[in-house]
């Protein structure tokens, strides 16, 4: 595995990387607004040229925008790629949303563990809205960019607990990592079918990070070294549990206001720990998809 090793120009460097991915999520992010409870973020975002769907933060950032300019196309590219392709640009100044890709750095002399060196860079990406001269026919559309609703809310989680080995006991909502066990009370006894599920992928998300899973809780699975430690993980549990309500059609008003009010709880470090919170969004991409098919590593 490689390692994030910088001299004091690179770490510069990498800041100004991810101080243009803040500036993005400010600039399209509001006051109070939710975009993990939009379609959007349940859509592929993929790459012209390659096809890859983005991931994680790089997803989040162009779902956002998307969602925000009424993009129609789910396809990204570079000035270059646009170029290559014998595009052209229109109306495109101040446009490109930047991705966060790792360039790998050559090996030094003296580098004492054999290990890859690489930093942070951006590379700015528009939508192929904004671009004429490619022919769009010709660009493979199979899937890219279509929502994946209407997955069961009950099979969902009944899959990830029989693959995981979870057991379900009946009690007030909590995910205990000593036991690594889930507590819940009976459907009958909440208000609504929308908010059972909301607070049950909730809990669900929790379980993610145990340490023979996705590992956010380090080897103590029953402590975190801060407050800003408990935030990040409950922004990871809620942003989980909204876009996993979305994609299985349990996405109420009532459970949107729910998660609204939930939310802006955490506002100050939203917005005072914007990397945090991009943190946040890349281990709830990583826990969304542990749960749906068991990767996410």
């Amino acid at each position: 595995m490689g390692v994030l090793r910088t001299s004091n120009s690179e770490e510069r460097k990498m800041n100004k990387s991810m101080q243009k991915v803040v500036d993005t999520l400010q600039t399209y992010m509001g006051e109070g607004s939710l975009v993990w409870h939009n379609a959007c973020l349940i859509r592929d975002q993929s790459n012209l040229v390659s096809g890859n769907p983005y991931r994680g933060v790089n997803h989040f950032i162009t779902a956002m925008v998307a969602d925000a300019e009424s993009y129609q196309s789910p396809y990204w590219a570079t000035f270059k790629q646009i170029k290559d392709l014998g595009g052209n640009l229109i109306d495109a100044k101040g446009k490109g949303v930047p991705t966060i890709f790792y360039k790998n750095l050559p090996s030094k002399d003296g580098d004492e563990d054999g290990q890859k060196r690489f930093v942070i860079r951006n590379s700015y990406v528009f939508n192929l809205d904004l671009v004429t001269g490619i022919d769009a026919d010709r660009v493979k559309m199979d899937g890219v960019g279509q929502a994946a609703l209407d997955q069961d809310a009950e099979v969902v989680a009944n899959t990830y607990l029989e693959r995981e080995g979870l057991t379900v006991s009946h009690g007030s909502p909590a995910y205990v990592p000593a036991f690594d066990a889930v507590k819940m009370p009976a459907l009958n006894e909440v208000t609504s079918t929308d908010e059972y599920y909301s607070t049950y992928f909730h809990e669900l998300a929790h379980s993610t990070g145990h340490p023979k899973r996705l590992c956010r809780f380090g080897m103590d699975a029953t402590k975190f070294e801060s407050r800003e430690e408990y935030s990040k993980e409950e922004l990871v549990a809620e942003i989980t549990a909204a876009m996993l309500c979305h994609g299985c059609g349990v996405d109420s008003q009532s459970s949107i206001k729910n998660s609204a009010a939930y939310i802006q709880g955490w506002s100050r470090f939203i917005k005072e720990e914007a990397e945090a919170f991009l943190g946040a969004v890349n281990h709830a991409y990583k826990a969304r998809a542990f749960i749906l098919t068991g990767e996410g590593a």
